[in-house]
């Protein structure tokens, strides 16, 4: 077949990759939930707020015809809270249906890989949801190797009103259903002392400290600079400028006797159904100072539930974003898994890299993971 790979051009063509996600994760995702991915302003928000650098966006055209786009986003990790990694997160893999099983994506994740290497990357990884194929082409075609069998999205439905949504316009089965009965709801805990607030510039530098205070407690932590905390609050931020309610975004600080104690990131989305379209809040970065209990933790999640509940009565479920940790504190508050099963899979490229999988990592499991996770 006749194509071009290339590096996704600047500016970034939104309309195209909006055209392309249409035909792609749209129609994939209508069963579950789909993003606004049609639509060229929520693509160019997105990128912006979650991809900063895009060294590593591939794509395939044929003529000026978008087929095909491999999104690859670097960062930074601690392993074990003793060794700094530089791996790079996959997402956003599309082919037009018209042009799949003709091993574009191949061609697409073989570059990778390649430029990956050169750039000094230590390993690779994604969380693709099984049943989409994604985890078959890396593990069988690529020999990514399996960290976690399933990286548990926590998700609160809404009570009656969150059920009916997702009656309606998902529909359920059995076992959700029964799932449903029995966990959704508002919870009642109450905040434990202090109050929340409206996050502010001048907080950043304690947030930092305890986003990366994570590297101390769980094995895989991300590693976070003052600099990439305020550039992510400013890019999701952005989403108060370029859309009306019931979209928002929203920085909230846990704060008592004049110490910063929690942060959370919360953006309300609209998610689109076949049979309809409601919005959710999808929580993000969502940390706690070590001292924090575990009660304490339930408590400001509550409360924030709650405020999303009269702020945005609309709302049908509030959902976690990245890979599991402070399970202990959703679990508390009845959030559940929302059903569908997410590999973790990576495929190192240099030594420090191969640590992940090595022998003596083989009986290790990765059960709780702090860092960045993109569709």
């Amino acid at each position: 077949m006749d194509y071009e790979i290339k590096i996704l051009p600047d500016p970034l063509p939104f309309e195209k990759i909006a055209a392309l996600f249409k035909e792609t994760y749209s129609v994939k995702y209508f069963e579950s939930g789909s993003c606004d991915w049609a639509n060229p302003k929520y693509m160019d928000w997105y990128l912006g707020a979650y991809h900063h650098n895009k060294r590593f966006f591939y794509s395939a055209w044929k003529g000026d015809r978008l087929i095909a786009t491999m999104f690859g986003t670097p960062n930074k990790l601690k392993l074990e809270n003793k060794l700094e990694l530089n791996p790079i997160s996959i997402g956003l893999t599309a082919t037009l249906p018209e042009f799949q099983r003709q091993g574009i994506q191949k061609a697409l994740l073989t570059r990778m890989i390649e430029d990956a290497t050169n750039a000094g990357i230590d390993f690779l990884y994604s969380f693709p949801e099984k049943g989409f194929g994604g985890n078959e082409l890396l593990k069988n075609h690529f020999n990514f190797k399996r960290l976690l069998k399933n990286q548990q999205h926590f998700i609160k439905v809404m009570s009656d009103y969150g059920r009916k949504i997702l009656h309606d316009y998902r529909g359920l089965n059995i076992v959700l259903a029964k799932l449903l009965k029995l966990y959704a709801g508002i919870p009642n805990n109450e905040l434990e002392g202090g109050a929340i607030r409206d996050g502010k510039d001048s907080d950043i530098p304690t947030v930092t400290n305890i986003l990366n205070s994570y590297q101390k407690r769980i094995p895989i932590s991300q590693i976070w600079t003052e600099s990439h905390v305020r550039e992510e609050i400013e890019g999701a931020g952005r989403m108060n400028e370029m859309f009306e309610e019931p979209w928002g975004f929203h920085w909230k600080i846990w704060e008592r006797d004049g110490k910063i104690l929690g942060s959370m990131l919360i953006r309300i989305e609209m998610i689109h159904f076949k049979k309809g379209s409601a919005p959710v809040a999808l929580m993000s970065e969502t940390v706690f100072h070590e001292e924090a209990t575990i009660s304490e933790k339930a408590g400001v999640v509550a409360t924030i539930v709650r405020w999303v509940r009269d702020k945005y009565p609309k709302v049908f479920t509030v959902q976690t974003t990245q890979p599991q940790y402070e399970i202990k504190a959703y679990k508390a508050l009845k959030f559940i898994d929302d059903t569908s099963t997410y590999e973790f899979l990576v495929l190192p490229l240099s030594e420090k890299g191969q640590t992940l999988v090595g022998e003596e990592k083989k009986k290790k499991k990765y059960k709780e993971l702090f860092m960045p996770y993109h569709r």
